[in-house]
C-alpha cells in the first residue's frame, strides 16, 4: 500500500470535514441576508403578542396610553395614543380593590389608602396596556380590561397585590399562569400582613 497516497486521502477527508460547517454556515448567512433577516434578531415573543411591553432605547418600556385621571384603586380614563380625542375607562385585570366610589356599597376598609396609592402613582403618567389573549376585551359595564405597566416596567396590578392594596380577583377568564401568580403575590401579602391584610388597618 502507498502510505503517502492514503495519508493524502485522509488529510482531504479530514479538510472536506472541516470546510463542510463552514460551507454550511455561509450559505445560511447569504440565505439570511438576502431575505433582509439580521444577524441578532429580536426575541420572537416580541412579536408573538402584543400584549407585553417592548424595550426601547431612551425608555424602559415603551408606552401607548396616557392616565387622564384614576377612578379609584382599580380603575382609570386613560386616552391611547391610537385615538387621542377619545378616553376609555379601563379596569385593571385581575386585581380587586376595596370600594370606594360604588354607590350601592359604603366605602370599604382601606378603599380610600388603594385609591391614594392608585393616583400617586398613575394620574397623569404614560403607560402601556397589556391584554390578556385569554381574558374578555371588556367587562359588563364596557370598561377595558388590561394590565398595566409604568414606564419603568413596573407591573403595576402584581403591584397593588403584592403591597397589599388589592386582591387577586381571578374568578374570570385570565392567563392560568398570570392568575397563580396574583394568587401567590396575594398570599405572600396576607403572610406579611401588608395593608389591609394587617389587622390593625382592617379587620378581614
Amino acid at each position: 500500500m502507498d502510505w503517502s497516497v492514503r495519508l493524502t486521502d485522509m488529510s482531504r477527508r479530514r479538510l472536506l470535514y472541516l470546510l463542510t460547517p463552514l460551507a454550511m454556515f455561509g450559505l445560511i448567512a447569504a440565505w439570511r441576508i438576502a431575505l433582509g433577516i439580521p444577524s441578532n434578531p429580536i426575541p420572537p415573543t416580541i412579536f408573538a403578542t402584543s400584549t407585553q411591553p417592548i424595550v426601547t432605547a431612551t425608555t424602559t418600556i415603551q408606552t401607548n396610553a396616557f392616565v387622564v385621571r384614576v377612578v379609584d384603586g382599580d380603575t382609570i380614563d386613560v386616552k391611547l395614543d391610537s385615538e387621542p380625542e377619545k378616553e376609555y375607562k379601563v379596569r385593571l385585570l385581575g386585581v380587586n380593590t376595596p370600594e370606594t366610589v360604588d354607590p350601592r356599597r359604603p366605602v370599604q376598609c382601606f378603599g380610600h389608602e388603594a385609591s391614594d396609592f392608585t393616583k400617586a402613582s398613575l394620574n397623569g403618567k404614560r403607560i402601556w396596556l397589556a391584554a390578556d389573549s385569554q381574558a374578555d376585551e371588556r367587562d359588563k359595564y364596557g370598561r377595558l380590561l388590561r394590565n398595566v405597566y409604568l414606564d419603568d416596567g413596573t407591573d403595576f396590578n402584581a403591584k397593588l397585590v403584592s403591597q397589599g392594596y388589592a386582591y387577586a380577583y381571578v374568578s374570570f377568564p385570565q392567563d392560568p399562569a398570570r392568575k397563580a401568580e396574583l394568587r401567590k403575590l396575594e398570599t405572600q401579602a396576607k403572610e406579611a400582613k401588608l395593608g389591609f391584610w394587617n389587622p390593625i388597618n382592617c379587620t378581614n
